[in-house]
C-alpha cells in the first residue's frame, strides 16, 4: 500500500459503548493495531481529533473494532484513555487489549474435575465473560483437572487446552476464540528488499537445555533435554516441583512443554515493513536477510501494523 494520508485512511475505528451502542470515530490520525499468536494478548491504541462533545461517549465507551478498507482486523476491550492538547490541537487517544482481556482480569475460585469437558471449561470460564464466538477443535476429557482460588479464567482455559490437546488459545481479528492448531501455516518470503528496518537475536538467556520436573511428595523425576542446547554446550538445568495426590493443575505444565515454552525465545527477529503487510500470526516467514546472515524459517508470534504522519507500517515479530 502506498505512503501518506491515503493510505492510513483506510485505518477506521468504532467504539461500543456499555449500552450496546456503536459509535464510529473521527479519522485516525495514529493508530496500532498488534495481533498475536496468543502469548501474550494483542493490543491497540488510536487517536484522533478530540472534541468536548466526545468526552461522555469515551467515559461509556468498553469495547473497539478496527478495519481496513472494511475488513475487520482487531476486535477488543477499551482499558483507557485520555485527552490532551500538543501542536495538533485537541487529541484523544484510546487503548486497550484484545478478547482475552476479559478472562485475563477476571479470577475465580477453586474447582476440582473428575473428568474436564471442553464443555464445562466454556461454560464457567469463558462464555459468561462475553466470549461467544468460539472455533474448537475436538478435545479429550482431562482426568482430576484442578483450579486453584485466584487463577485467571485464562489460565484455566490455556490449562485445558495444553493438558488436553497441547493447544495455545488466541483470538482471531473478529473476536472469534480459536481453539485449534495452526497444523498447515501459510508460509511468506521475507525478501530484503521488502525490509525498511530489522534486528535479527539470538538469546540464550534463561533457555533450559535440561528442564527436571520434581514430584514433592514421592521424588519421582520427570526429565525432559533439548538437545540442541545440549550440543552448544549449554548446561542450563531448571528444576520445578509439582505436588502429588493425582491433581493436574491448571498452571501445571510437564518437562516437555516447560522446556518448549522457554525455547520459544531462542531466535527472535523483528522486521519492519512498508505498508501493510500480509502477514498474520503463526504464519511460517521465510527470512532472507544475507546482509545479516540470516536465512531460516520462523514463526509469526506478532504483527503490528501502524500508521500516521509517516505513513503506514507493520512490523513482524519472528520466533
Amino acid at each position: 500500500h502506498p505512503h501518506g494520508r491515503g493510505a492510513a485512511d483506510r485505518m477506521t475505528g468504532c467504539l461500543r459503548l456499555c449500552s450496546g451502542v456503536a459509535v464510529s470515530l473521527p479519522p485516525l490520525l495514529e493508530w496500532s493495531i498488534r495481533q498475536t499468536d496468543g502469548d501474550p494478548c494483542g493490543s491497540f491504541s488510536v487517536c484522533f481529533a478530540f472534541e468536548a462533545a466526545w468526552l461522555p461517549v469515551l467515559k461509556q465507551a468498553v469495547g473497539f473494532t478496527a478495519e481496513d478498507d472494511g475488513r475487520t482486523v482487531f476486535t477488543g476491550l477499551v482499558d483507557d484513555f485520555a485527552v490532551k492538547l500538543d501542536r495538533r490541537g485537541a487529541l484523544a487517544e484510546v487503548s486497550g487489549r484484545s478478547m482475552a482481556a476479559a478472562l485475563m482480569d477476571n479470577q475465580v475460585r477453586a474447582a476440582e474435575f473428575v473428568s474436564a469437558q471442553l464443555a464445562d471449561i466454556l461454560r464457567l470460564y469463558v462464555k459468561p465473560y462475553g466470549i461467544t464466538r468460539i472455533d474448537a477443535a475436538s478435545m479429550r476429557q482431562v482426568a482430576n483437572f484442578a483450579v486453584e482460588t485466584g487463577y485467571t479464567c485464562w489460565q484455566v482455559l490455556t490449562g485445558f487446552c495444553r493438558h488436553s490437546a497441547d493447544i495455545f488459545p488466541r483470538f482471531a481479528p473478529d473476536g472469534t476464540l480459536v481453539l485449534r492448531k495452526n497444523t498447515n501455516p501459510r508460509r511468506v518470503v521475507i525478501e530484503p528488499e521488502q525490509v525498511r528496518a530489522c534486528s535479527y537475536v539470538q538469546n540464550r538467556y534463561g533457555a533450559a537445555a535440561r528442564q527436571v520436573m520434581v514430584n514433592t511428595r514421592t521424588g519421582q523425576q520427570q526429565v525432559a533435554e533439548n538437545a540442541e542446547l545440549r550440543r552448544l554446550g549449554i548446561q542450563c538445568t531448571h528444576v520445578s516441583g509439582m505436588t502429588g495426590g493425582g491433581k493436574l493443575r491448571a498452571t501445571w505444565r510437564t518437562a516437555a512443554q516447560r522446556l518448549a515454552d522457554s525455547a520459544r525465545e531462542l531466535r527472535q527477529a523483528t522486521v519492519q515493513l512498508t505498508g501493510m503487510a500480509d502477514v498474520s500470526p503463526g504464519d511460517a516467514a521465510e527470512l532472507r536477510l544475507p546482509g545479516l546472515g540470516a536465512a531460516e524459517e520462523l514463526s509469526v508470534a506478532a504483527v503490528v501494523h501502524c500508521g500516521g504522519e509517516t505513513g503506514v507500517f507493520t512490523t513482524l515479530e519472528l520466533r
